[in-house]
This record gives structure tokens, C-alpha cells and sequence, in this order.
């Protein structure tokens, strides 16, 4: 598995344990199995926001197959992170704030990132935002919706280095196909 993930991985552990004290007994140490020998467990397992979707679902809205996913839950909004078994990127973020009162003008003059485009015809209103490669990954494409049932939503795919102009403006159309599926009502 990439660093990247084993991070990911060891901060949701953190923030799942809390501060609760040491077990009585240590736990067993398991060996590690290389990635081909290691069983899919459905993304739903991991909780938060993963049990809003599986990797089969993925599949069919934006032609990725994931393999790998961790879940955290802070106050009332819970996040989905899924990767593939072999790289750190491709990635695809899921993240639901439970409820919120803003309404869709204040959604889109608070919460709408400056250079983000508004997006019609999801929730009660929408934004997409593309930005560049930068560090270790490629460009990134979010989509952040008001749903009709009052929650913030927000999707991010990160590309790996090397994808183009023609990759980010499929994963638009395909993201927002996913979005639309996602959409509370």
C-alpha cells in the first residue's frame, strides 16, 4: 500500500480511538498480506459516509474501479475517501454535512469557492470547481451541492500526474452524473 494510504488509513484510526485508555491485553500483531491476496471489503465497512455508496456503484457512474476505503465522522459531517489498490491516486472523496439552515443564495455566496463555476440542475444549488496539478497529483474535479433535504455535499476526484484537459472534462460530465445520483432529497 502507498504511504499516502497507510496515512489516511492511521489518521482515521486516531480519530476513531479518541482518548480512551490502552486495552488490557495488546492486540495481536497480524502479518500483512500482500495487496493481490487481501479480500475486497465492501467500501460501506468503513462507515461515515462510505455506506452512501460501493465500489460497484463507482464503477458504473465514473468508470473507476476502487478497492480501498477509510471513513471519519467529525461532529455532524462524515467523509469517504476510496483509492485503488496499487497507487495513491486516483482518489474519490465523498463528504455530507448532516443538516445545515443556509439556503441556496447563501450556499452559493458563502460556501461556493471563488473560482468555482455555478452548476444547475442538482439540489438546490451547485458548483463545480477544477483545479490544476499540483505537488505529487494531477488536477482535481469538485462538485459541492445544497441537497433538497438541507445538507451539504461535497464530491472531489484527484486525478493522477499525467491526466489531460480531455480526462478532467469527462470526469465533469461523470462526476455530476454521480453527484445526481448522491443527491439527498
Amino acid at each position: 500500500m502507498t504511504t499516502r494510504l497507510a496515512v489516511l488509513g492511521a489518521a482515521v484510526l486516531l480519530a476513531l480511538s479518541g482518548c480512551t485508555s490502552p486495552p488490557a491485553e495488546p492486540a495481536p500483531v497480524v502479518p500483512s498480506a500482500p495487496a493481490d491476496d487481501l479480500a475486497e471489503l465492501p467500501a460501506a465497512s468503513a462507515g461515515g459516509a462510505c455506506i452512501l455508496w460501493d465500489y460497484d456503484f463507482i464503477e458504473q457512474k465514473i468508470g473507476i474501479r476502487f478497492a480501498v476505503a477509510a471513513a471519519d465522522q467529525v461532529e455532524d459531517t462524515s467523509s469517504c475517501v476510496v483509492q485503488t489498490m496499487n497507487a495513491a491516486w486516483p482518489d474519490l472523496s465523498l463528504s455530507v454535512v448532516e443538516t445545515t439552515t443556509a439556503n441556496a443564495e447563501v450556499f452559493l455566496d458563502e460556501r461556493m469557492p471563488e473560482k468555482a463555476s455555478k452548476l444547475t440542475g442538482l439540489g438546490g444549488a451547485g458548483y463545480r470547481l477544477n483545479t490544476n496539478a499540483a505537488g505529487e497529483h494531477g488536477p482535481t474535479v469538485e462538485i459541492g451541492w445544497l441537497s433538497e433535504a438541507k445538507q451539504l455535499q461535497t464530491l472531489r476526484f484527484t486525478f493522477p500526474k499525467g491526466a489531460t484537459a480531455a480526462d478532467v472534462k469527462d470526469m465533469n460530465a461523470k462526476l455530476l452524473d454521480l453527484a445526481k445520483a448522491l443527491s439527498t432529497t
